[in-house]
């Protein structure tokens, strides 16, 4: 039986891993873990979601999924928290990516409602929440979600300061929906800004910051600005292969949105 000590040492050395990006480890400490820690362990719940969210990152969207809803039924006896908003914002976005609009919409909405009302308006698990619920209104109705999303990232801006995590997610989410409504020029401004703040806090090498370089090419490409295009995604293709293990999720994509900007 792992100490204490032990457990806590395994949760903060998946926790790493995760943080800078190795998603194929973090889901295999993570998954070691919750093989070690008893249902009832105030760790266990941390576990799940940080496996889910793992699971997300390296595509296995349906198994990310029953981990979040594991964490709903672990946190069923608590008093509405912190650990169920967010299980229901991350829940919503699983969901969401498997294009199941309406589900994801609902949970987003819950999550929402009860953040605002257990935990206020500025709560991190709030905010995150309505991100969640962005995500899903941008994939359904960008255009009308546009400028709420502007709203919902200076909101996030306010509460959390522009060097926090979910600061930079909401600026993402804004690139993804200038580009799906071919809105190039904000696009590119938008998905420039994003790149110096991920570099700066996260590092050139780290996936976020190389997704965010991908993107970039891919608004400059879909532009009609195929010189800067090509340059780009020469860049990011040179980088993430110096960066990312030969199967990391994120340089697959890569090297893909790579082939479709530059035809090799």
């Amino acid at each position: 039986m792992a100490t204490a000590t032990a457990l806590d040492g395994a949760l903060s050395q998946a926790e790493r891993a995760y943080l800078v990006g190795q998603f194929y480890e973090a889901e295999v400490l993570y998954h070691q873990l919750l093989g070690d820690l008893p249902q009832d362990s105030h760790l266990f719940p941390q576990a799940l979601r940080g496996r889910g969210l793992a699971l997300h990152e390296l595509g296995r969207l349906h198994d990310a999924e029953q981990q979040l809803r594991r964490i709903l039924i672990a946190c069923r006896h608590e008093p509405v928290g912190e650990r169920v908003v967010d299980a229901l914002g991350r829940l919503a976005e699983a969901v969401c990516e498997q294009e199941r609009w309406f589900e994801a919409e609902a949970l987003a909405r819950e999550a929402v409602r009860r953040g605002e009302s257990a935990l206020g308006q500025r709560h991190e698990a709030t905010l995150s929440a309505l991100l969640a619920l962005g995500r899903v209104l941008s994939r359904t109705a960008p255009a009308e979600s546009e400028p709420w999303i502007r709203e919902t990232r200076e909101a996030i801006a306010r509460a959390l300061g522009r060097s926090h995590p979910v600061t930079w997610t909401a600026q993402q989410l804004l690139v993804t929906t200038l580009r799906a409504l071919g809105r190039w020029d904000e696009a590119e401004q938008a998905a420039d800004d994003l790149i110096v703040m991920r570099e700066h806090h996260q590092g050139a090498g780290h996936p976020y910051t190389l997704r965010a370089r991908c993107d970039l090419a891919l608004i400059l490409h879909a532009a009609g600005k195929q010189h800067e295009a090509s340059a780009a995604a020469d860049f990011v293709l040179d980088v993430s292969v110096q960066a990312l293990d030969p199967d990391h999720p994120y340089l697959v994509r890569i090297r893909r949105d790579h082939a479709a900007v530059t035809g090799r």
